[in-house]
């Protein structure tokens, strides 16, 4: 990777989704455990690398596209003309227009990723239900717990992944600045996000935000613990 000073930041748009996609299915979808299908009804499946790589991508579109049918504003990072990082908040403002064009993308995913899984499973005459994707466990966890932190009418930080390439040289930070930024100049005073034992979770407290609440996974494949973090815009 380059300095710092060769990244660049930009609004994120609908073109941008296939972009998204690949940095979530590097992070969460490694083709050796294919996320959620490590667990579970295809915990067995004999799977080609191809296959892995294939479903990998689809249950990221999928994971992706829920993220971004609740966004109302996000930033990409880009290295060279690729993206190397974005983060996707929620709760300054409302633009019906963009809600409705990801949620469209996020059910065409869901299709894709379903009948991909079906056609799966009917080759591999594998019988048993697949699980419901962790994420969906996650947005239970979330409800919960922004509930018991009096969250309601803050903003939210959705997704902050960062590609390989780029980590450990300081991304996420500046990405993260960019969102605090952007809350501020919708008058925000405070923040709050959602992480898991999954995920560099530290990285957020070494940054000064805040435990709030937590709550364990419920379903195969799920992390241990789910953590809310609230910070200062």
């Amino acid at each position: 990777m380059g300095t710092g000073d060769d990244i660049s930041f930009g609004r994120v748009k609908s073109d941008d989704f296939d972009d998204i996609v690949g940095l979530a299915a590097e992070a969460w979808y490694s083709p050796g455990g294919c996320g959620d299908l490590s667990a579970g009804a295809f915990s067995d499946a004999e799977l080609s690398d191809d296959e892995r790589t294939r479903i990998a991508r689809l249950m990221a579109t999928d994971e992706t596209a829920a993220y971004l049918a609740d966004m109302t504003w996000g930033c990409k990072a880009t290295l060279d003309g690729r993206t190397v990082g974005v983060i996707v908040t929620r709760g300054t403002h409302d633009d019906p227009e963009a809600r409705e064009r990801w949620r469209h993308m996020g059910l065409e995913a869901r299709a894709r990723a379903e009948a991909a899984v079906a056609r799966l499973r009917e080759s591999e005459e594998h019988g048993s239900e697949p699980n419901e994707p962790v994420y969906l466990d996650e947005i239970r966890a979330t409800d919960e717990m922004r509930v018991e932190a009096g969250l309601e009418g803050q903003p939210r930080v959705l997704l902050l992944v960062i590609g390989a390439a780029a980590r450990g040289h300081g991304l996420g930070k500046r990405l993260l600045d960019q969102a605090r930024a952007h809350f501020r100049r919708h008058g925000a005073t405070r923040y709050w996000l959602v992480t898991d034992t999954d995920c560099d979770w530290p990285f957020y407290e070494h940054l000064g935000l805040v435990r709030l609440a937590e709550r364990p996974g419920t379903v195969p494949g799920a992390p241990e613990r789910y953590f809310v973090y609230g910070g200062k815009a």
